[in-house]
């Protein structure tokens, strides 16, 4: 923090000698995507009060600039820390602000798929898929693979396999580039579901496994999990009950260690270490 300041201390000095607050400004934003980054890595490790502490920091840095952008980005990421903590009133409250914030800009898509995710979380799977389609509408950047997933497990949630395949297929294509491996790992997951729903089970298993070494090296416990169980269930299709056991097993001591590990005190927080 002593650094930070001092940073900052600094630009507003050259900024008084020389006349202007563009290198103010800079020197805020850097800190502004910091404080983001490392509230996401906090959020991927399980830390959620970390990831709480740093988003607001960030919120109220980007209210300070006026940076409707990243308040909005800031919202979008509340919005979903506070859904994953089953904390539906703060998720509804925060994702609203970044949908009137966000009209006309191109984070608009990501407020949309983050409304999408709630609904189905609320169990509105209709409502979801309306969401989810204006998100795949208002995409105008790079991550058309994060679309295309959420539609392709909307598909297989409402029984059109064929189409959560094809939509599976299309986000694989669409996240072949190293800053998409997560979408990538989802679009292999989803595929890996689906064919193993086709009894196409080796062709299943082998697209769940390439699923699991992304996530792995990702490091993110929860996915990790989700793979196993995917595995899990393929191959208890294939009436393979032995490695079904392995793999739930698996699965649950995933889980069991990242509970005990978030609930360790002194456990280094990720967003300190980044």
């Amino acid at each position: 923090m002593t650094k930070i300041l001092g940073c900052l201390l600094i630009s507003l000095t050259l900024a008084s000698c020389f006349g202007g607050g563009a290198v103010t400004r800079s020197v805020s934003q850097q800190r502004l995507t910091d404080l983001q980054q490392r509230a996401q890595i906090s959020a991927d490790k399980g830390f959620y009060d970390d990831a709480r502490r740093l988003l607001q920091e960030a919120l109220q840095l980007a209210g300070s600039l006026d940076d409707r952008q990243g308040q909005t980005a800031v919202l979008v990421q509340q919005a979903r820390l506070a859904r994953q903590n089953n904390q539906q009133a703060q998720a509804g409250q925060a994702v609203a602000q970044a949908l009137n914030l966000s009209v006309g800009s191109d984070l608009h898509a990501d407020a949309a798929q983050e409304k999408a995710l709630q609904e189905l979380a609320a169990g509105r799977t209709d409502q979801a898929l309306n969401w989810a389609e204006i998100a795949l509408r208002e995409e105008r950047g790079d991550r058309l693979a994060r679309r295309l997933n959420l539609l392709a497990r909307l598909a297989l949630l409402q029984g059109r396999t064929t189409d959560a395949a094809n939509l599976a297929e299309q986000a694989l294509k669409k996240s072949g580039a190293e800053p998409m491996a997560a979408e990538r790992a989802n679009a292999l997951r989803m595929l890996g579901t689906v064919r193993g729903q086709q009894q196409r089970y080796a062709e299943g298993e082998q697209l769940l496994g390439q699923a699991l070494e992304l996530d792995k090296q990702l490091e993110l416990p929860d996915r990790i999990a989700a793979d196993l169980e995917a595995l899990a269930v393929v191959a208890a299709l294939r009436g393979d009950q032995v490695r079904q056991q392995d793999y739930r097993h698996r699965a649950q001591t995933v889980m069991d260690s990242l509970i005990k590990r978030r609930k360790t005190p002194g456990t280094p927080q990720a967003g300190q270490n980044r």
